[in-house]
């Protein structure tokens, strides 16, 4: 065998010792305007949350594929895949041990009790506790849905779980038997417009202060070392910088509303 052929050879072999030990993630999300925009004509996702976790990305220097699932199916991707991570998740206690934390892409935000304007039963509701003689909808494994639970809600009885978003805010109009939805300011007048209906018939309840919406980066425990270390330093980096703020004007400016 010549030495061209050697070395040829031996490239070829760290070519592919390189590509094979080369990490890449597998971000996964759902559909959330404004903080996920999932283009329903194309694998295009934009949106608040996106752009922090896309500059995260190119400042960590990693590769990465991208796509926008239903809530529970992103969900169980990430709990289950290797260098899959999720955005933008709420980091609750029981979901603690659950995911390696990379670290927070929005700002606080609270969740908030919501019904029509019609809606009778709302003058009445002060607190949780007020809720549980009535019917309260929230997305099936959400943080909505485990949060409500923790306060005491019950499926079946007071609780009632939906699997997909855009069905939340129909069903107080479908649906005479739910009296309240569970979401937050900043995403419900998108709700209002995936649903069809128009956001001034809706009634803002109450604020649960005890069910905050704290929404993450978060990774699948078995994820490589390295590269949860560059996530962690990268989306850090953005916070201390500025950039988060300069991407939030950004957003602010397109959705006035995202001022509170």
């Amino acid at each position: 065998m010549s030495k061209y052929i050697k070395v040829i050879l031996l490239l070829i072999l760290f070519s592919n010792h390189c590509f094979a030990s080369h990490e890449k993630v597998i971000l996964v999300t759902e559909h959330l305007p404004p903080y996920q925009i999932a283009n329903t004509d194309s694998s295009e996702v934009t949106g608040f949350a996106t752009d922090i976790i896309l500059e995260t990305l190119k400042r960590a220097e990693l590769d990465y594929n991208l796509n926008a699932y239903p809530w529970v199916r992103t969900y169980n991707l990430a709990l289950k895949k290797p260098n899959h991570c999720i955005f933008s998740v709420a980091r609750l206690p029981s979901r603690e041990d659950l995911f390696t934390w990379i670290g927070p892409v929005t700002e606080k935000n609270n969740a908030v009790i919501w019904s029509l304007k019609s809606n009778k039963h709302a003058k009445h509701i002060k607190s949780i506790e007020d809720l549980k003689r009535y019917i309260t909808a929230v997305n099936k494994n959400d943080a909505t849905h485990i949060g409500m639970l923790n306060l005491g809600l019950t499926e079946n009885d007071n609780l009632y779980v939906v699997q997909h978003t855009q069905s939340l805010v129909k069903l107080l109009f479908e649906r005479p038997e739910i009296d309240f939805i569970v979401a937050d300011d900043i995403t419900i007048p998108h709700r209002a417009k995936l649903a069809g209906v128009p956001f001034n018939l809706l009634h803002r309840v109450i604020e649960v202060p005890s069910l905050p919406l704290n929404f993450h980066l978060a990774c699948n425990k078995q994820s490589d070392k390295l590269v949860i270390t560059k996530l962690t330093n990268s989306l850090s980096s953005i916070h201390k910088d500025g950039t988060y703020q300069k991407i939030l004007n950004k957003w602010i400016k397109e959705m006035p509303y995202l001022i509170r």
